[in-house]
């Protein structure tokens, strides 16, 4: 799940509180999940995001162009599953 969509379920009063539990403003959170001119959260806050949703956003998520070479412990060496969607459209 992406941040936007994350943020979006929250009540209004709770992204304060789970912009203030990540140590970031809700205005800040924001400009993140907008991913207004560019913005993308800092490795660490990356992983400060993961943990405060509940991991329902992932760091890879977060940030899809580099976190692979941020985090190479999290490339899986299985090959992945298709979903039942992707394995509909192939």
């Amino acid at each position: 799940m992406n941040l936007k969509s994350y943020t979006a379920t929250l009540p209004k009063g709770d992204r304060a509180i789970f912009a203030g539990k990540c140590g970031i403003s809700p205005v800040y959170l924001s400009q993140l999940a907008a991913k207004q001119d560019g913005r993308e959260p800092s490795p660490e806050l990356c992983v400060v995001i993961e943990r405060e949703s509940n991991y329902r956003v992932k760091r890879q998520d977060l940030r899809p162009s580099d976190w692979q070479r941020i985090w190479p412990e999290l490339v899986s060496t299985k090959p992945r599953k298709a979903s039942a969607k992707e394995a509909s459209h192939g």
